[in-house]
């Protein structure tokens, strides 16, 4: 059976307009030309210094500060209530006998954060956070550290996500990967990254699953 990695903005939550918002507060108060949702949305699953350095073009000690009020003012906004797409909690329900862990870029305390206000921490056994490993997706190290928390190996484990480098992440660990193609990735890059599958809504991730296990692991 195997374990599961799961992104979580894009894939488990909607969360864009929220990112947008908190984004363009940070941003503002250093006189940065705000950021369009089209050229932020497939960044998606980035670090925010990653972002900022293809988006604008800076690094540095204004773009770690950037990143800290980021994350204050996204804090606030989860505060207020988060979205799960249709058929989230249900289809965690279903899935609570397979160890689950995060697999986002998201900081741990903040990852944990919006699962709790989402209602759906009580499903994972692991959370763990992008600041937690020295590289970020499309690097294995993230994938790697979060089966790890739950004891089994990379080869054992699915990852879900939405975004290109979540699959290309999955792939680098030589987990089994599962395209989310309804978040914030454009279909043809995710299918550019070459999951193992791909669905169109959560719901569809138990006969995913299923059909992947029924499979050989050789790619």
């Amino acid at each position: 059976m195997l374990a599961l990695l799961l992104d979580i903005d894009g894939t488990l939550m909607d969360t864009f307009d929220l990112i947008l918002e908190a984004m363009n507060v940070a941003i503002a108060e250093h006189r940065i030309e705000p950021l369009r949702a089209e050229e932020l949305r497939p960044l998606i699953g980035m670090p925010v210094e990653v972002q900022m350095k293809i988006l604008r073009d800076m690094e540095g000690a204004a773009v770690r500060r950037i990143a800290d009020r980021y994350y204050e003012e996204f804090h606030r906004r989860v505060d207020r209530g988060l979205r799960l797409y249709p058929g989230v909690a249900e289809t965690l329900e279903r899935l609570r006998d397979r160890p689950i862990a995060t697999m986002s870029t998201r900081r741990r305390e903040e990852a944990r954060h919006m699962l709790r206000v989402a209602g759906i921490d009580g499903c994972f056994r692991a959370i763990v956070g992008g600041d937690e490993v020295p590289r970020p997706k499309p690097s294995p190290d993230l994938p790697r550290h979060a089966a790890n928390a739950l004891g089994v190996p990379p080869s054992g484990t699915a990852v879900v996500g939405d975004s290109p480098v979540d699959i290309l992440a999955g792939r680098a660990a030589g987990a089994r990967t599962i395209a989310a193609t309804y978040g914030y990735g454009e279909v043809r890059a995710l299918r550019a990254a070459n999951p193992d599958a791909e669905i169109a809504r959560f719901a569809d991730l138990p006969a995913a699953l299923a059909a992947l296990e029924a499979a050989p692991s050789g790619r």
